[in-house]
């Protein structure tokens, strides 16, 4: 699976120590194929910041070893991240986790070579670096401005209840004035949604939902952020009575194993716990078995199947990525506007 090597991604990982990975598995009481439960668990943990950016992923032959499975359903799954613009892979080099983009979004390559002329000519005409200096510097101070007004940010997510809820988060960790909107990839799909994104400052996309969100808005720079689980859903699961049985519902199939997971680790002490996705036949036959039961966003149906107490798995933005992509690209666009010619 050769691949060019993309801006968002780092060559210099293959020489470089890179972070550990998780261990993945397969889950074989689950009714679910190898690698859809393979590829669910990588990009899941790829989007929820378990497996970091830059991490250098384990061959197909290594991984087909560890796991037990046919070598091509690791080739598979790899092609499948690799459409989803999740990993790349260099030849000879091995398999890595895109890293984070510039959040910049500028290439001054051209502006460089233009002032690279320029000075040439300057010189040619008798003037010093010094004097070239001084004037660029003048030019500068005049070209300052006005303070340009709020940033809008868009961030596009997949169900508009947890998309609102990640932008009320973004919003917190914001200047005044500026604002984030909330879009769905269904929202994409009108004239006025794509309209409203591209005229955006910033575009912020769910990690694993980038390729789809890319190809809805074509020539826009998205930056992609990463979810973990929230406080509010960790306080859910570690105060569960031990000894009810616990459903746990997953919206799609291939994150099921993963999503079992996560409950098992922040609620180690329930020991009943059984696992379904929402459209499997045995739901409702899972519901009545159940004392109480968690679903993934996007199963919101769930709780209206049953009079049992349900709550939901909530994610909420990492404050890495918040931290590190989300808020230097909001002060890159708080640069000042060029001064109005007509006024």
């Amino acid at each position: 699976m050769p691949a060019s090597e993309p801006p968002q991604a780092n060559p210099a990982h293959a020489n470089a120590q890179t972070p550990v990975i998780p261990k993945f598995h397969i889950d074989r009481t689950l009714a679910i194929p190898v690698g859809v439960q393979l590829r669910g668990q990588i990009e899941y943990g790829i989007a929820g910041g378990e497996i970091l950016r830059g991490s250098r992923l384990p061959s197909v032959r290594e991984l087909a070893q560890d796991l037990g499975v046919a070598h091509m359903t690791v080739v598979q799954v790899y092609k499948d991240l690799l459409a989803l613009g999740l990993i790349v892979t260099y030849p000879g080099r091995g398999t890595f986790v895109t890293d984070a983009p510039r959040t910049d979004n500028a290439d001054l390559g051209p502006l460089r070579r233009l002032l690279e002329s320029t000075v040439r000519q300057a010189e040619a005409a008798g003037y010093t670096l010094r004097q070239v200096s001084d004037v660029l510097a003048v030019l500068a101070s005049r070209a300052g401005g006005a303070p340009r007004p709020g940033v809008e940010v868009v961030l596009v997510g997949l169900f508009l209840d947890a998309t609102s809820a990640y932008a009320r988060t973004l919003q917190d960790a914001l200047p005044s004035g500026d604002a984030v909107h909330a879009l769905t990839l269904e929202d994409l799909r009108t004239e006025a949604g794509r309209s409203r994104a591209a005229g955006a400052d910033v575009v912020l996309a769910l990690a694993h939902r980038l390729a789809e969100t890319r190809a809805l808005l074509p020539g826009t720079p998205i930056i992609p952020v990463n979810f973990i689980p929230s406080d509010t859903t960790r306080q859910a699961l570690a105060v569960l009575n031990p000894m009810i049985r616990l459903a746990v519902i997953a919206t799609f199939e291939e994150f099921l194993p993963t999503f079992l997971a996560g409950v098992k680790r922040f609620a180690p002490h329930v020991t009943e716990i059984r696992a379904t996705h929402v459209h499997a036949p045995d739901l409702h036959a899972l519901l009545q078995w159940c004392d109480e039961a968690v679903y993934a966003t996007g199963s919101e149906l769930v709780g209206s199947l049953t009079r049992k107490p349900t709550f939901e798995y909530r994610h909420t933005i990492d404050p890495r990525d918040i931290e590190q992509l989300v808020l230097p690209a909001v002060q890159a666009r708080h640069l000042p506007l060029p001064p109005d010619p007509g006024a």
